[in-house]
């Protein structure tokens, strides 16, 4: 990316901004300029019209440009000169009756007076309206001077203080609430240097420790923050519950969710860059009984591999699993509770297919990871775009392979199966604790059994157990620094693959249970998640009570 530009020696200046002159135009001139990509141009566009904050804070939170390159880049834009803050300047005309929460809000103070003509620090001079606002105010013409951010609100800062405009408050707990419900007050919390840093400083953490989720949970008289690695939480820190207002309103400004709104669950999406890499967070937000409670999923940049022994899978299960995968119809199901992999397994076999002749959509809430070549498409209930109805579009587009990322009512369960039995390869997932319960579920759901029977080429049932810490073992005393002390570190699959067809066919379609589905599955030679984990104990790779723990099981001594 280049550098911010030089600095101007004089330049035009900008007493109004013209209608041609807007943060549309901004954009296409540093793309232009080659400082922005095409995809960065459109990841700024896109979160303007979603996101409540100013438009140089967008472009600073997205990583794409610091405050002080900003700056430089707007002056150029612009045809303004470089300045700096006059110490003091608090005797500048109007000043001692401006509005300073206003100028928090919208970036732009009064620095001084040049021929009559009001000099204006601005962080975002392209704001609409704006200009004129303060034209007006003022009754002066104004000249634009562009600054970061953080040094117009420090100046900011500095005039209250010599002012004495902060005053102490008689009656503390009216003004908490009306300050709670002020969002001007809220956006301004969340810019604020101690919680920015705190949050940045967290997912970084997260990031740099291998974590899959974040809770942020408020009780009481505190925070918790949990980290979720391998599978299992652990506390990682307690913060003050002063801090909660911030840390929830940053979160949801940088989501694009609405920051006032306390009383119903939000989900969203941010992106925060970490270490040089862009790292997408999903956002679930729920109303507890002291707070709003925050859970963050890191998704990070998967690498799918058509190779299924990456994930764990031996080399039986392998052959079992890629024949089911290369039927030209039918279904194949993914079964297993939330967390045990069955996304990952479902990438990998739909990367095992993606070839140029064949046609791949997914249907998925909400997507995510993107794969090279093939179709995405994500569900969305605010719009009654649900799976069903998703899934009816995507059967008119002429697929060969639909990835239906969840099964979750009759109405998706009976497209898809008429899916499979119109020449078309479905994939999905359902939440059931077996292969055979695969069958007892979709018949749970009120499908025949006859069209289970036909259909289902096969079901994959999968957990993800941690590996042993090759690093340490269980009778050390001191802390491994490769696992911090939790004995494990990485994990794999156990799992058991039922392939449909002959005996267990006839046994689904004449009603069977989900015992009798089972035993005949082992009769024609497959194996169970049971032996399978059991297989991997006796290798070392894990342990008896971590295989308890996974399966809900009582462990041997």
């Amino acid at each position: 990316m280049p550098g911010p530009p030089e600095a101007i020696d004089g330049g035009t200046m900008m007493r109004a901004l013209g209608h041609s002159i807007s943060e549309t135009d901004f954009i296409e001139f540093l793309r232009g300029k080659g400082v922005l990509s095409v995809e960065s141009a459109y990841r700024i566009s896109a979160a303007i019209r979603s996101s409540p904050l100013p438009f140089d804070v967008v472009i600073t939170e997205l990583g794409l440009l610091t405050e002080a390159s900003l700056a430089e880049w707007l002056r150029t834009y612009l045809g303004v000169p470089r300045a700096v803050f006059p110490a003091p300047f608090s005797m500048v005309p109007g000043l001692e009756t401006y509005d300073l929460d206003f100028a928090r809000t919208r970036g732009a103070i009064p620095i001084g007076l040049e021929e009559d003509e009001l000099l204006v620090a601005f962080a975002n001079p392209l704001e609409k309206g704006l200009l004129e606002t303060l034209t007006y105010y003022f009754q002066r013409e104004i000249q634009i001077r562009v600054f970061p951010r953080k040094e117009i609100v420090l100046a900011i800062d500095a005039v209250a203080a010599d002012s004495q405009i902060a005053t102490e408050d008689d009656n503390a707990p009216a003004e908490q609430s009306a300050f709670d419900n002020d969002v001007d007050r809220l956006r301004d919390i969340a810019l604020e240097a101690p919680i920015i840093n705190f949050v940045a400083k967290m997912a970084q953490n997260a990031f740099d420790a291998d974590v899959t989720d974040i809770h942020i949970e408020p009780f009481s008289d505190r925070v918790q923050i949990r980290y979720r690695r391998d599978g299992v939480l652990s506390r990682n820190d307690t913060v003050q519950k002063s801090m909660l207002s911030g840390i929830v309103t940053r979160i949801k400004i940088l989501s694009g969710l609405n920051i006032v709104e306390r009383r119903l669950p939000q989900d969203g999406r941010m992106r925060l860059s970490i270490r040089g890499t862009e790292i997408d967070f999903r956002v679930s937000i729920v109303p507890s009984l002291h707070g709003e409670t925050i859970v963050l999923r890191l998704l990070r940049n998967l690498n799918v591999s058509s190779d299924l022994s990456d994930l764990g899978f031996d080399g039986e299960a392998r052959r079992t699993i890629s024949q089911l995968a290369q039927s030209s119809n039918g279904m194949v199901v993914v079964t297993g509770p939330t967390g045990s992999g069955k996304t990952t397994t479902l990438y990998s076999l739909v990367s095992l297919l993606n070839k140029e002749g064949v046609k791949i959509f997914t249907i998925e809430d909400p997507v995510e990871y993107q794969l090279e070549g093939i179709t995405q498409l994500q569900v969305n209930p605010a719009i009654a775009l649900d799976f069903a109805r998703s899934l009816r579009s995507v059967l008119r587009q002429d697929p060969d392979i639909i990835l239906v990322g969840e099964i979750r009512d009759k109405e998706t369960a009976q497209i898809a199966i008429q899916a499979a039995l119109t020449g078309h390869l479905v994939l999905t997932t359902l939440h059931t604790n077996t292969a055979a319960g695969a069958f007892t579920r979709l018949r749970d759901m009120g499908i025949d059994e006859y069209l289970i029977a036909s259909t289902i080429r096969g079901v994959i049932a999968q957990r993800l157990v941690r590996l042993l810490c090759p690093s340490c073992s269980e009778d050390e005393v001191s802390e491994c620094p490769a696992c911090r002390g939790t004995h494990y570190s990485g994990r794999t699959v156990i799992y058991e693959v039922l392939e449909a067809g002959g005996r267990v066919s006839a046994l689904v379609g004449s009603g069977a249970t989900e015992t009798e589905i089972v035993k005949q599955a082992v009769a024609d030679g497959m194996t169970t998640m049971a032996a399978c984990a059991s297989r991997l104990v006796d290798a070392g790779v894990t342990s008896k009570l971590e295989v308890s723990r996974v399966l809900n099981t009582a462990a041997e001594t």
